[in-house]
């Protein structure tokens, strides 16, 4: 009798945990797909940007701004731009380059939702990257076997272009506000030669001598929550 009351115990709780769990599963509906949503347009602002010549040679600086969204499941189109500049002061050279630069791309997302309010995304991107630029030698000063020279060089325009590919991840901390960072590899395609002095440094890019450059980023976003996708024009008015 003990087994028997034993077994129709937990043939009982069974049953009741059975009911609960179907009773979960109609207050919230299992998703349809495992895509990560995001509505609206994310914009960010990279705060490493004005401390560059922290782990940078030379007094470099500047700001960079972006915005993201979905295009479709897992895509975001990707718009960086920014200001950047390079100054140098040594008993040698004075040197000075600043610019303007921008990125267009895309980034592929990994992970997946285990719910509709799951925001994060782990990323690999691929951008085109340009940048209209200036740089200028107010003074140099060579020591050599005939003696010191000195001289200075006017202002030169120059414009370059590169790619990047890059892999990074951005955190929803609260409602609609995110962080993240991104480790990018940098490609240069080719700048304009200017002779004499070479172009030393791209905005964005870093020394230009160099073919390929690291660079990492650290950003702070916010989703604008407009949804342009439920958008479908003005409604015509009903005459009555």
């Amino acid at each position: 009798m003990k087994i028997l009351s034993f077994t129709f115990i937990l043939c009982l709780l069974a049953a009741i945990s059975y009911g609960q769990a179907e009773q979960e599963k109609k207050l919230k509906p299992k998703r349809t797909d495992n895509y990560i949503h995001m509505r609206g347009i994310r914009v960010g602002f990279d705060v490493t940007r004005p401390f560059l010549d922290l782990w940078t040679k030379g007094n470099r600086y500047g700001t960079e701004f972006s915005a993201d969204m979905e295009l479709m499941p897992n895509w975001f189109g990707v718009f960086e731009t920014g200001y950047d500049a390079m100054k140098i002061k040594t008993s040698h050279v004075d040197y000075k380059s600043n610019g303007n630069y921008s990125r267009i791309g895309f980034d592929y997302n990994f992970l997946q939702a285990e719910n509709k309010d799951d925001k994060d995304i782990f990323f690999v991107g691929l951008r085109y990257s340009f940048a209209l630029s200036r740089q200028q030698v107010d003074q140099y000063m060579i020591d050599s076997y005939w003696g010191t020279e000195t001289g200075s060089f006017g202002n030169q325009n120059y414009f370059a272009h590169w790619g990047e590919f890059l892999i990074g991840i951005k955190g929803e901390i609260f409602n609609n506000f995110y962080m993240g960072w991104s480790i990018r590899g940098k490609v240069m395609l080719n700048y304009k030669d200017l002779g004499l002095p070479p172009v030393y440094f791209v905005p964005g890019f870093g020394k230009a001598d160099k073919g390929f450059n690291l660079d990492f980023t650290y950003s702070v976003y916010y989703n604008i929550p407009w949804d342009f996708r439920k958008w479908n024009g003005p409604k015509a008015d009903v005459k009555k």
